[in-house]
């Protein structure tokens, strides 16, 4: 080996260095950028969908038995009005929770504050979901023979956007969409 071609093998090395460490700058600032792009862009999507809101109650474990909802009851002066409950975990979301606690009525609580429920005693939940911020929520029959038909679906949407991932209520009677009855 002559003396150029030695004196070329260590620069051709640091040549090759030099390479793999701006192809790996250049893969950390591309990294970087694609999260600083991206992260707000899926976080506030997360937020959107009320992900969140869901696993927080999922997350509380065994211990919490019960949760604090907040359902729509009429008061004495019939004024509609929103009330905290505590509500026995029975379903495997908000949701459902939320409205088996409207469904069974005001608790003691709420009573002695003046709570009072159009909607017919003995009404059923059978099942509820939400698709596109709409909650479908289907209920047994008894709902048909609550005393104060508009009342009863005015508590049902009051409860049902009161969560921020819903818009609007579809209401179902035993699976059949429920409209009220026309004013005469």
């Amino acid at each position: 080996m002559n003396g150029e071609e030695a004196a070329q093998g260590p620069r051709k090395g640091r040549g090759m260095h030099r390479r793999a460490l701006i192809i790996f700058v250049a893969w950390i600032l591309f990294t970087a950028t694609v999260l600083a792009i991206g992260l707000p862009i899926v976080h506030q999507s997360i937020q959107k969908s009320g992900v969140l809101n869901l696993l927080g109650t999922a997350s509380e474990g065994p211990k919490a038995q019960t949760q604090s909802v907040s359902v729509w009851f009429f008061t004495a002066d019939r004024t509609i009005r929103a009330f905290r409950q505590r509500q026995q975990r029975k379903g495997g979301s908000a949701y459902h929770d939320t409205f088996e606690s409207l469904l069974g009525g005001p608790d003691l609580q709420a009573l002695k504050e003046g709570a009072v429920s159009s909607i017919q005693k003995g009404t059923r939940l059978i099942g509820l979901t939400l698709s596109n911020k709409v909650l479908f929520v289907d209920i047994s029959k008894e709902f048909l023979q609550s005393p104060d038909l508009d009342g009863a679906y005015e508590q049902l949407r009051r409860t049902a956007t009161g969560f921020p991932q819903v818009k609007d209520l579809v209401l179902l009677i035993e699976g059949e969409r429920f409209a009220l009855p026309a004013v005469r």
